[in-house]
């Protein structure tokens, strides 16, 4: 499996080398086959995605070096993909169905906070979360906020947390 995964990686190299280099399809596919071996989440497939032409004077005035604008982006493509294949010949396939299981919970406790509080509270909640504050003054907020929370809230959440099917199977 590492095998075919790494075979199709360098397949993908190969396409940026094409005369006729399509940046918009190769994305795709890169982004689909980045997505199918390491997870949606994996930062590789966000770098693959944003990779874009830019067609504006600051673009145009900095590709004025020893390379051109869409030849850095066919570089960055490439060096993407190198260390994709260097993670999966030291590392061998990554477990991709904890990954999953680990996305399933976070957009699980999402749901159960955005079902259970208040449209205010999830707003005050998504802010301090976003904020650029230290985690120790994150996690003072938001401890804050949950003692503010009556009983019945958080034995509601917690239940419905406990009950669920996809986190009961790892718990």
């Amino acid at each position: 499996m590492t095998e075919q995964a790494i075979l199709l990686l360098r397949q993908q190299i190969e396409k940026l080398q094409v005369k006729d280099f399509e940046l918009k399809a190769w994305k795709k596919q890169t982004a689909l086959l980045l997505m199918r071996i390491f997870g949606e989440k994996d930062p590789k497939v966000t770098q693959t995605e944003q990779l874009e032409y830019e067609f504006n004077s600051w673009s145009l005035r900095d590709a004025s070096g020893n390379e051109s604008y869409e030849e850095s982006r066919r570089r960055i493509g490439r060096n993407i993909l190198e260390a994709a294949i260097m993670e999966l010949e030291t590392f061998g396939m990554p477990d991709k169905q904890k990954a999953d299981e680990n996305v399933t919970i976070g957009k699980l406790v999402a749901s159960l906070l955005q079902d259970e509080l208040k449209g205010g509270q999830v707003k005050q909640i998504r802010h301090v979360l976003q904020s650029d504050d230290s985690m120790e003054e994150k996690r003072r907020q938001l401890g804050d906020m949950l003692d503010l929370l009556d009983k019945e809230q958080m034995k509601n959440m917690l239940s419905a947390l406990l009950l669920d099917e996809s986190f009961s199977k790892i718990f």
